[in-house]
């Protein structure tokens, strides 16, 4: 997957619409928590209160993705992923509200987060699942890649919005893009056709096809893979939760906690982008497996670093680092699903990952952020390393042929 082929997928005028749509809603999304995280932040001032609105936002995807992930695998998911962005306009059209009758306290943003994460709980394994339906199979890797340099971009630019907004104290402008970057993103998925759909399931054949199959379609290596990417998720991940924590214990110099703030979150998002961008020129020249044990080891030496510094600025570089290696670990674990389980069940081998990557930082933050009030947050993280580094060990014993599909 050379450069060009990367980009291929674009070629597909269906994907393209699909990217635009889905970049500006993104974009939308990350204004908006970065706002919500410092706003939350500023009226607690607590780690506990950060980590409940972790749980709120991304533990419901624990519970719901297995079910989203099998109603993607039997029904039409674009018409599911259309009904999802028309149901995404309520949350930030109440903050619009909130906003503007000066009402915006810290249970209403607990509430919103909660009803966000359950609608997101919904949305991720349909979304992911249809960018592996847009295009041939030969260029899904590329499609995943694409859309994840994409996320990343919208992660990227969506703060420095959330930033001008917390510095200028102005937040119902970005809740009403938020709400509209939705019904843009409906408006296209009516207009795109899938090259791949779910094959009518029979009676007896939805009996058959339930999660013992699922995971029986899982070779040992998908499962090694999933259960690092879990470590990772458990251990490194909840420091973008937890961002506005370690915000006030660093030397910012001349800005304001909040700019400083909003620096960690821009870089965080720019070293996403960089590690997609990455992944997507080394997967042609190496391994699957081999991509994601070097960007668990390099997640681990960003993690060190970032709790080694106390400067603002080396620390954002630290955290670009960890934030490209959890985003390329997570991107080639995606492809390998993408690509190595059957068509009829890889909705909910997906909605496993969508579990993973939004619920398990959820727990991860909450038992950090209630700790922190009695251990440091930095020693808290560094107890993580080692358990990271057996599990890269441990991954990095397995052999490439173990990802091959399983026909279960």
């Amino acid at each position: 997957m050379r450069g060009p082929e990367t980009l291929r997928p674009l070629t597909n005028a269906n994907f393209a619409w699909y990217l635009a749509g889905n970049t500006g809603s993104i974009v939308g999304t990350w204004a908006q928590r970065t706002v919500l995280l410092w706003i939350a932040w500023e009226l607690t001032q607590s780690t506990t209160v950060l980590g409940v609105l972790a749980i709120a936002d991304l533990l419901p995807s624990v519970a719901i993705a297995p079910l989203a992930g099998t109603i993607a695998d039997r029904y039409d998911r674009l018409r599911l992923a259309r009904m999802l962005q028309w149901v995404s306009v309520a949350p930030p059209m109440l903050l619009l509200v909130l906003s503007l009758s000066d009402h915006l306290g810290i249970v209403w943003i607990v509430a919103v987060a909660f009803v966000t994460g359950v609608i997101n709980g919904f949305d991720h394994p349909v979304r992911m699942v249809i960018v592996g339906s847009l295009v041939e199979r030969a260029r899904v890797g590329g499609a995943v890649a694409l859309n994840s340099m994409m996320f990343n971009l919208a992660r990227m630019i969506g703060p420095v919005f959330g930033g001008l907004a917390i510095s200028e104290k102005l937040f119902w402008p970005l809740f009403l893009f938020n709400a509209l970057s939705y019904v843009g993103f409906a408006a296209i998925l009516a207009r795109l056709r899938l090259m791949t759909v779910p094959k009518a399931i029979s009676g007896s054949d939805i009996v058959a096809v339930n999660w013992a199959a699922v995971f029986r379609t899982l070779t040992p290596g998908h499962k090694y893979l999933l259960a690092y990417f879990l470590l990772i998720a458990l251990c490194f991940r909840p420091v973008f939760e937890l961002l506005p924590a370690f915000a006030e214990t660093l030397d910012v110099q001349d800005v304001s906690a909040a700019d400083g703030f909003s620096i960690l979150t821009f870089c965080l998002g720019f070293g996403a982008m960089a590690g997609a961008i990455l992944v997507s020129f080394l997967l042609s020249r190496f391994a699957p497996l081999y991509l994601i044990v070097i960007s668990g080891a390099a997640a681990l030496l960003g993690m060190l670093l970032f709790l080694l510094f106390d400067s603002l600025y080396l620390a954002a570089a630290c955290l670009a680092l960890l934030s490209g290696a959890i985003l390329a670990n997570g991107i080639v674990t995606q492809i390998v699903l993408q690509t190595g389980v059957p068509d009829h069940v890889r909705g909910r081998a997906l909605s496993l990952y969508t579990m993973i990557f939004r619920g398990v930082p959820a727990l991860g933050a909450m038992v950090m952020g209630v700790l922190a009030s009695t251990v440091s947050l930095h020693i808290l993280f560094l107890v993580g390393c080692p358990v990271v580094l057996v599990m890269t060990l441990v991954v990095g014993r397995l052999k490439p042929k173990s990802l091959a599909e399983n026909g279960g």
